[in-house]
């Protein structure tokens, strides 16, 4: 991979704007191979019109994510955006309440899908917010996936956290919102969680992105950037596997080696087709 992606350990510094601007460059690189995917996409398991909810990160909207949506739709999935515009996190700035407003659109998917359970997909502060939704209403989630998204430990560290604070108008000091922040990263249970994330991430550190695995929880290290996490071939290819093993009771860790090496397997094909 390109040779800019620095490791941070656990004990590495917050990540700033620098981690930023060399994450936004990778993302390039990883959204120009996204053709060359197109093949290992399209043999995946085709679904049966199970409901998808994809949230977007902050201060993104429904369009980064559309690649994504648009690709679940075309497998059989009935895939639905947030329809709440730009995400500016949870605030005390604004006169509405952005999670009452995520908790009655998870309902509107879960009435439209006849009151079946559905899955939540979540990039970046997406993620967080599925979380909170599996969480409270594990009723209406049949399982959470999440793409570099800030889900535990103290996530003050993410690269865009004191824009967060200027823009939210929240801040990690205040007694009642750092109860939240630590209720928001409890461990989910009683949903399955697959943290998708990538250790050389320059957003979102692998030690906020990573959950402690056990039977329904599993974490994936990916190669691809921050921003390209909603669009990367191998990333769609592996939210397809995971809601189509999540069809399949009971819930099982998927085996990323194998499924790398069809992809990889199927993406070599295309080139050696077109050579």
């Amino acid at each position: 991979m390109v040779q800019s992606r620095l490791l941070h350990s656990p004990s590495s510094p917050s990540l700033g704007w620098r981690d930023a601007v060399r994450d936004l460059y990778d993302s390039l690189f990883d959204l120009a191979r996204l053709p060359m995917a197109a093949p290992a996409l399209s043999r995946v398991p085709r679904a049966d019109g199970h409901a998808v909810l994809v949230l977007p990160g902050f201060l993104s909207s429904d369009h980064p994510t559309w690649p994504l949506r648009a690709y679940l739709a075309s497998i059989g999935y009935r895939a639905h955006a947030w329809e709440l515009g730009i995400n500016l996190g949870f605030s005390s700035k604004y006169a509405y309440d952005i999670e009452d407003l995520v908790e009655h659109r998870l309902k509107e998917v879960f009435l439209a899908s006849g009151e079946r359970k559905i899955s939540l997909v979540g990039w970046s502060l997406g993620g967080l917010y599925a979380k909170v939704l599996a969480q409270r209403y594990p009723g209406l989630v049949r399982d959470v996936i999440t793409l570099g998204s800030p889900i535990s430990g103290d996530i003050t560290r993410v690269g865009p956290w004191r824009l967060y604070e200027a823009i939210s108008g929240m801040r990690a000091g205040d007694p009642g919102f750092a109860r939240k922040l630590k209720a928001m990263t409890a461990p989910l249970e009683g949903v399955p969680l697959t943290a998708i994330y990538n250790r050389r991430d320059g957003v979102v550190g692998p030690e906020n992105a990573r959950v402690a695995e056990g039977p329904l929880a599993q974490n994936i290290d990916v190669p691809a950037a921050h921003g390209a996490l909603g669009f990367d071939g191998f990333v769609m290819y592996l939210v397809a596997q995971r809601l189509a093993a999540s069809a399949r009771p009971p819930w099982r860790a998927l085996d990323v080696a194998a499924l790398r090496r069809c992809f990889e397997a199927d993406c070599a094909g295309r080139l050696a087709w077109n050579a």
